[in-house]
């Protein structure tokens, strides 16, 4: 038995011919340019950027035991095809080349694997046109890797794993894009076989407020010699301060150089894309500038607050009260590993409430001028 359709007649359409009238010019619009100019809001960019896939490790996450590169807060640089000088990471597509991922296992004789730059599994996909670096205040910067690039199994930009600690690590002059609001992983893709847990790339953060604990350095106030500042080039420095450095991230006041820590003067990256005064002795004359990444807004060591001090807290919980006399666990570890590794011995509680009652130490809030 056929089957009809239903009630509709699909074979007795007919086309009809009709005229068309033109549309009148005071209705005429121009038509749209294809010119996507709007990307996104400033505070957070909708560029996707990876981690530069040299770079030294900073410390292991407990959770994951995958290492970071780029603590939280840290001031970020953008490297792109442009600098040329540092080479291997991304470049134009007519000349990416390669980039090293991995060693062969060791019965295959440990050989360095490298796999094409824009490949979007071991190389970076055409989304991403620019690698994350810690900035360093427009200065050539020599950093170096670390003991714990050699557990880690770091691979450096020539292809070669990190064997010792003392290793060079260079650097290019670079600029402040943003902030770091989230702790970034060393780039592994290609290194294992089986295991690539994290995202790939992330975002930066531009335009927001902020907190971040300040020390003020000297050679005559009470806590002389308490400067966890990296110095360019020095690797007995950063050895010394690393414990700090690799997973603090700070404001540092240098009266040696008389800063002028107030509130409204302009911050910028030191060596280890943490904050710094801009100007020292001129602060209050400086102009926001291609280094500046905020203003300070208020300068706080008015600790405890609202009798968090008597609050009883068990040690590790992470929440202020009598284990930190009140003040908030990131400033209070902060201060006590300043102190602990400048006099050599661990401060007590009181110690640590006094360095920051004193204003030596405290919190400082910024208004990122990333723009």
């Amino acid at each position: 038995m056929a089957i009809g359709n239903f009630g509709l007649p699909f074979n007795l359409h007919t086309a009809q011919k009709v005229d068309l009238r033109a549309q009148p010019s005071k209705y005429a619009l121009s038509a749209l340019r294809p010119f996507d100019f709007t990307q996104s809001a400033g505070d957070i960019p909708s560029e996707y950027f990876a981690p530069y896939k040299y770079l030294p490790v900073c410390f292991m996450d407990t959770n994951t035991e995958d290492w970071v590169v780029i603590p939280k807060g840290r001031i970020v640089a953008g490297l792109s095809a442009e600098d040329s000088t540092m080479g291997a990471y991304i470049a134009y597509p007519v000349s990416s080349g390669s980039i090293y991922v991995a060693h062969e296992a060791t019965e295959l004789g440990g050989a360095a694997i490298s796999k094409t730059i824009d490949g979007s599994y071991y190389g970076y996909e055409d989304g991403i046109v620019g690698a994350l670096a810690l900035a360093n205040g427009g200065v050539i910067c020599t950093g170096f890797y670390s003991t714990d690039d050699v557990t880690a199994g770091t691979i450096k930009a020539g292809g070669a794993v990190v064997a010792s600690g003392a290793t060079a690590f260079n650097m290019v002059a670079n600029a402040p894009i943003g902030v770091a609001f989230h702790d970034w992983y060393q780039d592994i893709r290609g290194m294992y076989l089986n295991y690539k847990q994290h995202p790939d790339g992330g975002h930066v953060l531009c335009d927001w407020y902020v907190q971040i604990p300040y020390i003020k350095v000297s050679n005559t106030a009470g806590y002389s010699g308490i400067n966890p500042q990296y110095t360019n080039n020095s690797y007995s420095n950063l050895t010394t301060w690393r414990d700090i450095n690799k997973k603090y991230t700070y404001l540092t006041v240098d009266k040696v150089n008389s800063d002028v820590f107030k509130t409204g003067v302009f911050v910028q990256p030191d060596y280890l894309g943490n904050y710094k005064i801009q100007g020292g002795a001129s602060s209050m004359s400086q102009s926001k500038n291609v280094q500046t990444v905020g203003r300070v807004i208020a300068i706080d060591a008015r600790y405890p607050k609202s009798g968090l001090e008597d609050v009883i807290t068990y040690p590790g919980s992470g929440m202020p009260g009598t284990q930190t006399a009140g003040i908030p666990k990131y400033l209070f570890d902060f201060v006590y590993e300043c102190i602990k590794i400048g006099f050599g011995t661990a401060p007590t509680v009181e110690e640590v409430y006094n360095a920051v009652r004193s204003g030596e130490f405290g919190m400082v809030r910024i208004q990122l001028l990333i723009s």
